[in-house]
């Protein structure tokens, strides 16, 4: 189960990066969290995981409490 999840996330950054806007603003989020992140949180020490911050909103991911991260604007 952990191998086929750390799959369709890897899938999921391959593609994000092929989708991606230049100049895009760019989050973090972990194998099993559900909160997207700035690179110095506190929460990234287990995994992180580059991606846009257009893809982790469209994917569910929410900002994470401690670190603020950006958030997308209407």
């Amino acid at each position: 189960m952990k191998r086929r999840v750390s799959v369709v996330i890897l899938l999921l950054f391959a593609l994000s990066l092929v989708f991606a806007a230049p100049g895009s603003t760019i989050v973090f989020i972990t194998k099993t969290g559900a909160k997207y992140h700035q690179a110095g949180c506190s929460s990234l020490r287990k995994s992180k995981i580059q991606i846009p911050l257009s893809e982790a909103v469209r994917l569910g991911y929410e900002p994470c409490k401690l670190c603020n991260p950006p958030v997308l604007t209407k």
